[in-house]
């Protein structure tokens, strides 16, 4: 029955789906040209200001896998749908200056719901075309996500022009409000799920290795990569790495499935977006 819903909503449900994903691409690209700006209005240093942007991009890498696993066993559109909810709320806030750490807070959370919607974005988008227009539907939408990231500075310079730099925040709340109500009335109120338990220590190590590897790369860029701190973060993430293949080969139903590499054509797909 989803299926037959799926069908006749198809491209309502693409447009629901990119609208989301076309914000949180774009956010982590237009805040790159406020950082001046907010430096100033916060009277906060210009390298520590940075950690605007780079905070989105770490807590969505951290989350991103985990998301997608529940996504999986819980439904992808209800994941989703929370998703939009939280990032537009947190959209809201982040424009709502109460100091330098509570911006990294509320982009924290921002980057949350964003890693909800891009870990199950593409899996609807699967699910819901068929095998002929699967191809169209992909790569459009792999068009817009991609339209995302390079339109971020073009459109943050104009925003800046004429309006403060909150609105930097606040032009994703219209349409994160858009892609909500869209959500509910076209995306599946049931869908198939995966039966499992889920795989809570592997969760949680992954996202801890996903954090100190990311964060360890950024810092390596601030205070060298040959600092303690960055040394620190690169054995932590390789220990931590070593934990989670222990924890997954012994899960029932792991985060990651490392059988999935035995197939040539899937791991030589991945080193190519390298």
């Amino acid at each position: 029955m989803a299926r037959q819903v799926n069908q006749q909503n198809q491209w309502w449900i693409f447009t629901a789906v990119v609208l989301l994903s076309f914000m949180s691409t774009l956010t982590s690209s237009i805040v790159n040209i406020a950082l001046p700006v907010m430096s100033r209005a916060m009277a906060v240093p210009t390298a520590q200001v940075t950690w605007v942007a780079s905070s989105y991009l770490i807590v969505t890498c951290m989350f991103l896998l985990p998301f997608g696993k529940l996504g999986d066993m819980l439904g992808k559109a209800r994941v989703f749908k929370i998703g939009t909810v939280i990032f537009t709320i947190a959209s809201l806030f982040c424009g709502i200056n109460l100091g330098f750490v509570w911006i990294l807070i509320m982009r924290g959370i921002q980057a949350l719901g964003a890693s909800m919607t891009l870990s199950t974005n593409a899996g609807i988008i699967t699910e819901t075309f068929s095998k002929e227009q699967r191809g169209l539907a992909l790569g459009s939408f792999g068009s817009v996500v991609a339209l995302g990231s390079t339109a971020g500075p073009g459109l943050g310079g104009l925003i800046l022009t004429y309006l403060p730099w909150n609105y930097i925040f606040w032009v994703n709340v219209p349409v994160g409000i858009a892609a909500i109500i869209l959500g509910q009335i076209v995306l599946p109120k049931a869908e198939a799920t995966t039966a499992g338990k889920i795989d809570a220590w592997g969760m949680l190590v992954l996202i801890f290795m996903a954090g100190s590897l990311f964060m360890g790369l950024i810092l390596g860029q601030q205070v060298g990569f040959m600092s303690l701190i960055f040394l620190s973060l690169m054995i932590a993430t390789i220990i931590l790495l070593i934990i989670f293949i222990y924890l997954e080969k012994r899960a029932a139903d792991p985060v990651m499935n490392f059988h999935l590499f035995s197939n040539i054509d899937f791991s030589l797909s991945l080193l190519r977006r390298f």
